[in-house]
């Protein structure tokens, strides 16, 4: 038994390195594409990439896991199969239920794995891109004002400097529209210019040097002008640079223990607090699929025909659609307090092994193992 588990252990670790290594290529250019604008531009170096990767290893090792632990079982189990392995193994004795050992230690190795980074490194990794991100935003914007050239990429803010000093030495002649309250406008003029980052980087600090403000109301003709020697103006990076920013969600960024006391504090202040709950226990729920995949997978793989590869295929890729959908309604009916969070994290987890556990016993009872 213990060279059989070996053997069923190499055909569902290579392939799962093979998947996994091929997933999160997938997901890094996904999310790459849609963040070209920031990451292409003309701030951006290599090691910002390279942290990049870092921050996102975590998140995206698990995403991919389960998906890439399904196919490989697929791939792994369902060789053996074409091969007539199975068929062997049958005849020496070995039933359906012993196959299954070695994808659920796999399965179950997995899930304590996905535990442990959704614990600790992936939320710390998300934290991470989410300062990078705000950080090479305002390393671009500081890069991207122009000699003698409106910039406009701001919201509601348009920027004009008559001469920029190369590498960030700041602008001469600066000339700054203030239009984010509509009734009352800024029309800002000032000799000097730079741009910084506030003390938590949440922001951009535009500060000017000899200058005045012209301040209009948009309700009447009256107009008002203040000199100053030195002003400081606080860009968000919400609106439209925060639109930029679409690797992470704030509550994916808390740790398990940080979720539970965000919920215990919503109920201190009588706010709902099933958005906390619900988030953990999701994160929970995810980490125990590829147990459910490891039940679900096993009899799919050893019960196909030979001539049907591309279903098992498709019917795989299915299954997991199906899990994500099943996974985010329970999700929202959990939040809304139709179901228990935690019966809303891990009912999807429970569905897939009830079926699986079917499918494991319908494959049994035939003694078939084509």
């Amino acid at each position: 038994m213990k060279l059989l588990a070996r053997y069923l252990l190499k055909e569902l670790l290579v392939p799962l390195g093979v998947w996994v290594a091929f997933m999160f290529l997938l997901l890094f250019v996904m999310q790459f594409l849609r963040g070209t604008d920031v990451l292409l531009g003309s701030a951006v170096t290599l090691v910002d990439l390279g942290r990049l990767i870092a921050y996102l290893a975590p998140h995206f090792l698990v995403m991919a896991l389960p998906i890439a632990f399904l196919l490989a079982i697929l791939l792994g189990l369902g060789r053996l199969g074409e091969d007539r392995e199975l068929t062997s193994l049958q005849a020496l004795g070995i039933s359906p239920l012993q196959l299954l050992a070695a994808p659920l230690g796999v399965g179950i190795a997995l899930s304590a794995f996905m535990v442990l980074l959704t614990s600790t490194v992936e939320p710390w990794g998300l934290t991470g891109v989410k300062d990078l991100v705000g950080e090479v935003i305002q390393k671009n914007v500081a890069g991207d004002v122009k000699s003698g050239v409106f910039y406009e990429d701001l919201s509601d803010l348009t920027l004009y400097a008559q001469k920029v000093a190369p590498k960030g030495g700041g602008w001469t002649n600066v000339l700054l529209h203030d239009d984010r309250d509509p009734s009352s406008p800024l029309l800002v003029l000032a000799h000097k210019g730079s741009v910084g980052t506030s003390e938590r980087g949440e922001a951009l600090r535009i500060e000017l040097k000899e200058g005045e403000v012209h301040r209009a109301n948009r309700s009447s003709v009256d107009a008002s002008v203040v000199a100053f020697e030195k002003a400081e103006i606080n860009v968000g990076l919400g609106g439209s640079l925060s639109r930029r920013n679409r690797f992470r969600s704030p509550k994916e960024e808390l740790t398990p223990a940080e979720l539970l006391a965000a919920a215990k504090d919503a109920e201190e202040r009588r706010e709902d607090s099933r958005p906390f709950l619900m988030a953990l226990h999701s994160r929970m729920g995810n980490a125990v699929a590829p147990v459910a995949f490891a039940l679900l997978g096993t009899p799919l793989a050893i019960g196909r025909r030979q001539s049907g590869r591309a279903w098992g295929y498709l019917l795989t890729l299915g299954g997991y659609v199906l899990y994500y959908l099943l996974s985010r309604a329970f999700e929202q009916m959990g939040q809304k307090g139709q179901m228990p969070v935690f019966v809303a994290g891990q009912l999807a987890n429970v569905l897939f092994m009830a079926v699986g556990a079917f499918a494991l016993y319908r494959v049994t009872r035939s003694g078939t193992v084509r």
